[in-house]
């Protein structure tokens, strides 16, 4: 099987690649080779199969690792100055978030609020990941969502210039009507 090197399956690949031998790499990445021909619910099938392969392989631990690091290359250069020109058109966090609020998404889809000075509450009501937000069944736990909460870490980070720590609460892939994540600012 020739394991995809492009795309964000070529990326997934890459980062498993440094983490485990070619066999294990071969099993976790069964029938990448025919993922570009799957339609939207076929690849997020995929990407629920892979993540349990993934799982079976390294342990939860290991996968959320790998999958921090798919969120880290997910949340490009081009984000992160997307985040810090939105912050420094803004006069406070709450302005910022008012403004990420309504940047290219739809009204009412995605919504931040600033729950104290320290905290942000983010709350989506449609799973935001081309990859598997077509998924006709629930994954069986958050591995996989580990790579936007690592997304939303570098957006903020590189918008507030400060460290963040993101803990995931509910998701849609799992079951969940939203997705809901808590942004905590650090001094």
């Amino acid at each position: 099987m020739k394991i995809p090197r492009t795309g964000r399956i070529g990326r997934f690949a890459k980062i498993i690649e440094k983490e485990v031998d070619q066999e294990a790499l071969q099993r976790i990445m069964q029938d990448s080779d025919i993922y570009e021909s799957f339609k939207p619910d076929k690849k997020a099938a995929w990407w629920k199969s892979a993540v349990e392969r993934l799982e079976k392989e390294v342990g939860e631990r290991e996968s959320i690792k790998i999958m921090q690091a798919c969120g880290r290359k997910c949340c490009s250069e081009g984000h992160r100055k997307i985040a810090k020109r939105l912050m420094s058109e803004s006069n406070s966090i709450q302005e910022f978030l008012e403004k990420v609020n309504k940047y290219r998404v739809k009204e009412g889809e995605i919504d931040y609020k600033l729950k104290d000075e320290k905290t942000i509450i983010g709350h989506f009501y449609r799973c935001f990941c081309g990859q598997v937000k077509q998924a006709k069944t629930p994954f069986q736990n958050r591995i996989y969502c580990h790579c936007s909460a690592e997304f939303h870490k570098q957006f903020f980070e590189a918008a507030l210039g400060k460290k963040v720590k993101v803990e995931i609460l509910q998701t849609i892939i799992i079951g969940a009507k939203s997705c809901e994540f808590i942004i905590h600012i650090n001094n």
